[in-house]
């Protein structure tokens, strides 16, 4: 490893290594707290599933559908799968029947190592989607229209501030993938 400026540079890898910020450590810090081991690979996903550890999250539900999967996998530990539609169900309340698109679920470490050659938001670190207790909502994708929605983002917002402040997530606005990234308490 070579350390410039705070930044770590893994020579195995050519990829540098930004030290994890106190938040980021917190978020990952909540996903781990629902114990799950770090999803490895395929067959350990696949593992986690048969022993209920990891639960299906439906490609449509009440308030939500689920983008075509590239980088991840549609499940989520079962705290995640009932916060998501909760979530949802709180979207439709407040906005008629409207929905929000899911673009990120549960990610292998595969996924992930995968997903940062194409998504600068993608972390070098661990990520809270490699423990199944973490899920990204696009802010610019309702109802199957892709572009800014001022008002339902706006709503959403409000939901997720609501959910955090509860205590049952925590999230950011990531501007380069324009989705709320949201980790399971």
């Amino acid at each position: 490893m070579l350390f410039i400026s705070g930044i770590q540079f893994s020579n195995a890898q050519n990829r540098k290594v930004i030290p994890p910020s106190e938040d980021y450590k917190k978020h990952l810090n909540a996903a781990k707290s629902h114990n799950l081991d770090l999803v490895k690979d395929k067959k350990h996903l696949n593992k986690l599933i048969s022993r209920g550890k990891l639960v299906p999250v439906k490609q449509r539900g009440y308030g939500w559908r689920v983008a075509d999967l590239t980088h991840s996998h549609s499940y989520l530990v079962p705290k995640g799968q009932q916060v998501l539609r909760d979530i949802a169900r709180e979207f439709v309340k407040e906005t008629g029947q409207n929905f929000f698109v899911v673009t990120s679920l549960t990610r292998t470490l595969h996924d992930q190592n995968r997903l940062r050659g194409v998504n600068g938001n993608a972390s070098s670190n661990d990520s809270a989607h490699n423990y199944g207790a973490s899920f990204d909502i696009s802010y610019v994708r309702f109802n199957h229209k892709l572009g800014p929605n001022k008002k339902l983002d706006q709503e959403l917002k409000k939901i997720l501030t609501g959910f955090q402040n509860s205590g049952r997530i925590y999230f950011v606005k990531e501007r380069l993938s324009s989705c709320y990234h949201i980790v399971v308490r």
